[in-house]
């Protein structure tokens, strides 16, 4: 009989030490703020995206959309290299189960009246908890408690954060690890994306023998599988059968029969490479050698023209032909700036802007529409065009074209 390997180590406190940091990690983002913008917040009134110092507007959609493609890739990439991790590691849902099994674990032994109050209280408050956290995702926190305080929280916020706390409450208090079990798509995914190197939770089958059939794996299971049957869709990889298993056989001097795995053994003494996951990892980081490149070389301020909505042109008495444009500028950088409006020089001709196209002043990441004449002394042939400069602090970060109508 093969002998049983001395482990005694538990995975409990790493598993716990992951979710405190996944958890505390989530509710403190949108709070902290260089520069007083949240590291990650979708802006819903000015259609941005703050990315971690990067503000990437719905017109920037190349990047928002290569930001998707991160999410969806690192999800795979997980999924394909780790199994199940996410579910027992890092969900959100298993730490909100996990944090309801320990309230009534610390309430078990109270009154009966005073038991369900703490509990449904305690549920509320986390309920409301998630759901705030949710919406300061989209409004930031400072502005989300000054207007809940004032009563003025709106109508979409107000109804997201009661939805949210409503699903959460519900969760909490009926459904938990039915879930995992039962709803949850992840574990369908899984097993399909998996290969033979994957990481995965298994009872040793040689050391089948060795089993004192004592049950604390399957008492340990918060899905009440039997590790012992194989992999199971319902399995979550959080490694409590491992402890269970563990803690049994640590009284004998031994380890336990369960362990981690990244597939079986080869006669050399290898494991299979999970070439499917090392793929998707060359193109994860392909992906965010992209959004790098996207978001350092994108432009600090944008500037487009269109004609006056009039199409009017005039002639002076002078010779002079005069259009009129709307320019459209956009300061996409993190704080105020100053912009002016100039024409490129055109051999021959005097070229003049006529409007309010100096000391233009934007705030960090707004916008503001511009009317403006163009007059040129004298007319221009058909087909001529100027170039539109937009200018901060001596430096053109952008240009536009501007053609030339003659009637």
């Amino acid at each position: 009989m093969k002998p049983v390997p001395l482990t005694r180590r538990r995975i409990a406190p790493w598993r716990k030490g992951v979710q405190w940091l996944v958890t505390l990690l989530i509710l403190g983002l949108p709070f902290i703020r260089p520069g007083g913008e949240s590291l990650l917040r979708l802006d819903a009134g000015s259609r941005t995206l703050l990315f971690f110092g990067a503000k990437l507007r719905i017109e920037e959609f190349y990047l928002l959309l290569i930001v998707v493609l991160i999410l969806v890739f690192a999800f795979l990439f997980v999924t394909m290299l780790f199994g199940r991790v996410w579910c027992g590691w890092l969900c959100p849902q298993t730490t909100l189960a996990d944090l309801a099994d320990w309230i009534e674990r610390r309430t078990r032994n109270l009154p009966a009246p005073l038991r369900a109050a703490l509990r449904q209280s305690s549920f509320l408050a986390l309920s409301a908890l998630v759901g705030a956290n949710l919406v300061w995702y989209f409004v930031a926190p400072p502005e989300f408690l000054a207007r809940l305080a004032a009563g003025q929280l709106g109508a979409v916020a107000g109804i997201s954060l009661a939805a949210t706390a409503l699903v959460v409450y519900l969760d909490l208090a009926f459904v938990r690890r039915r879930f995992c079990k039962s709803v949850c798509p992840y574990g369908r995914i899984q097993l399909m994306t998996m290969e033979r190197g994957t990481l995965t939770l298994e009872f040793d089958p040689e050391l089948k023998g060795v089993c004192l059939r004592c049950g604390a794996c399957v008492k340990a299971c918060p899905t009440g599988i039997d590790i012992r049957d194989g992999l199971q869709i319902e399995c979550i990889n959080c490694g409590r059968c491992l402890d269970a298993c563990r803690d049994v056989f640590a009284k004998r001097g031994t380890g336990g029969l369960i362990h981690y795995t990244f597939g079986p053994v080869g006669a050399d003494g290898s494991r299979p490479v999970n070439r499917k996951a090392l793929l998707l990892g060359g193109v994860l980081l392909l992906l965010v050698a992209l959004l790098v490149v996207g978001v350092t070389t994108r432009r600090e301020a944008t500037l487009k023209v269109q004609r006056a909505g009039s199409g009017e042109v005039k002639r002076l008495p002078d010779g002079s032909l005069v259009n009129f444009y709307s320019a459209f500028l956009e300061n996409r950088g993190g704080g105020a700036r100053s912009f002016s409006l100039q024409a490129a020089p055109l051999a021959g001709y005097r070229v003049e802007l006529v409007g309010p196209v100096r000391g233009i002043t934007l705030e960090a990441n707004a916008n503001r529409k511009i009317g403006f004449a163009l007059k040129l002394n004298a007319a221009p042939p058909p087909g001529t065009q100027v170039e539109l400069r937009l200018v901060s602090e001596g430096k053109v970060v952008a240009a536009s074209p501007l053609p030339v109508a003659l009637q």
